[in-house]
């Protein structure tokens, strides 16, 4: 089987407890390293952190990267999505549309 047709992309969401005064530095952790992002937070130390890679290990190891930063009470895996790079490609986008129908509305 062709490498383009093992390929996956596995999408998480954690939530993420933090104490509040570990709070920015966790948020400059996440903003440094590939494949997390922040997706909302609370002040009092609650996070959604959206997570991508290319593997459940890959997102094993992001989950282990944000426990053990100083300040982190716990991360719970809340999402797990596994696709294809063409099934992201088609993935319905905020407006309803797949990336294929807004292109074709766009020309």
């Amino acid at each position: 089987m062709p490498d383009s047709q093992k390929a996956e992309i596995h999408i998480a969401s954690f939530l993420v407890h933090v104490r509040p005064e570990s709070l920015d530095a966790v948020l400059e952790l996440l903003e440094q390293t590939p494949g997390l992002e922040e997706g909302t937070r609370d002040p009092i130390g609650k996070l959604v952190v959206l997570a991508e890679g290319s593997s459940h290990q890959d997102l094993l190891g992001a989950m282990e990267l944000i426990e053990s930063a100083p300040g982190v009470l716990e991360c719970i895996l809340v999402y797990h999505e596994v696709m294809s790079p063409e099934e992201a490609r088609q993935q319905v986008i905020a407006t309803g549309q797949s990336e294929t129908e807004q292109q074709e509305a766009m020309s």
